[in-house]
């Protein structure tokens, strides 16, 4: 791969961010387990059994509540004002673009999956389909929690290759973060 022009190597990092920069790098990705349907998807499976019904309440899920043109909003203003900018360490802008590849990712699979026809709520199959959807999509996440809070870089395939491309590029062309 040392050959290959086309592969993107991500850096290591030499010392750690400051611990404000790592819980920084953390609220992307707990924002985007607030907003993605997980809790939703792994409800009928708590149902079903009774010693994990009390699970469902540690589930995110509450932003919902919040208007319909908030996800649009704060897409917007972190793409462009994070992930676009020089002002903000290379770290950060890497976890704000993981966290809305997975949830992009994580919409993807949901889309996808409505289009097969043995996957519905009703059935068994459905069930315990959405409820590992769901678990997965919480064990990523909290994957990359733990990676941002050590001050780390996570490797996802090709999701952390897309995100470092992202925090590479901007609106008005190449730019070097390192």
């Amino acid at each position: 791969s040392a050959d290959n022009p086309f592969s993107v190597r991500i850096p290591t990092i030499d010392e750690k961010p400051v611990w404000w920069w790592r819980i920084l790098a953390c609220l992307p990705y707990l924002l985007a387990l607030q907003m993605s349907e997980t809790a939703y998807y792994v409800q009928p499976f708590l149902e079903r059994y009774e010693f994990l019904e009390s699970l469902f309440y540690y589930i995110p899920g509450a932003v919902h509540r919040l208007p319909w043109w908030f996800q649009f909003a704060h897409f917007y203003v972190a793409y462009l004002g994070v992930v676009q900018s020089d002002k903000w360490p290379h770290y950060l802008r890497f976890h704000v673009a993981m966290g809305f590849l997975l949830e992009s990712a994580l919409l993807v699979v949901v889309q996808s999956s409505n289009l097969m026809p043995l996957i519905h709520f009703q059935g068994t199959f459905g069930l315990y389909y959405w409820a590992a959807v769901g678990f997965m999509y919480i064990v990523m996440v909290l994957e990359c929690v733990r990676c941002a809070l050590a001050g780390r870089y996570v490797k996802l395939p090709l999701i952390s290759d897309s995100a470092f491309i992202h925090s590479l590029f901007r609106v008005r062309g190449y730019h070097r973060p390192i």
